[in-house]
């Protein structure tokens, strides 16, 4: 009998157990500053997808008018159109040039955290009179490894560090 409850309790940790353990995405993007007659400030989302394209996350959805969030292509064809729940939470007015720091603790919408496993981190970036930018990341999550990776961007976007810690 006790062989048996200590299987039960051991069935019900790894039951209750997160699938990745708690660490901490944090994304800094920099807005960069350019010289230009009108300045329209860009439209940037920041999401994870797993390695087969599906959408999983949205870090940051920067806007104005709804007219323009087709224009992030690549986000809106894999989450905006969806209307997922969680991109209200983070979108926000555009921003002006200068640097914006994101963090991520691996919870999802429904409360659960994401899988261990390996995804893709995209930033992407369009502004009106102007250019879009689109970089994107492989990176590794529940691994309980320090990562760090650093993107340039040409255009929209300048310096974009990567940590997960």
């Amino acid at each position: 009998m006790k062989q048996i409850l200590l299987i039960i309790f051991a069935v019900l940790t790894l039951l209750i157990t997160p699938i990745c353990s708690a660490e901490s995405l944090n994304v800094a993007v920099e807005v960069p500053l350019i010289d230009a007659n009108p300045y329209h400030k860009p439209y940037v989302a920041v999401w994870i997808e797993t390695p087969k394209r599906q959408g999983v996350h949205t870090l940051a959805f920067w806007k104005e008018q709804s007219d323009w969030y087709k224009d992030l292509r690549q986000w809106w064809r894999k989450i905006g159109r969806k209307k997922s729940p969680n991109y209200d939470a983070v979108s926000g007015a555009t921003r002006k040039p200068g640097v914006y720091k994101l963090s991520w603790d691996g919870n999802l919408e429904s409360g659960k955290q994401v899988l261990a496993g390996e995804y893709v981190l995209h930033i992407e970036a369009v502004r009106e009179q102007g250019s879009r930018e689109y970089l994107r990341q492989r990176i590794s999550l529940g691994q309980n490894q320090v990562q760090q990776f650093e993107l340039q961007g040409q255009t929209e976007l300048g310096k974009i560090l990567i940590s997960i810690k």
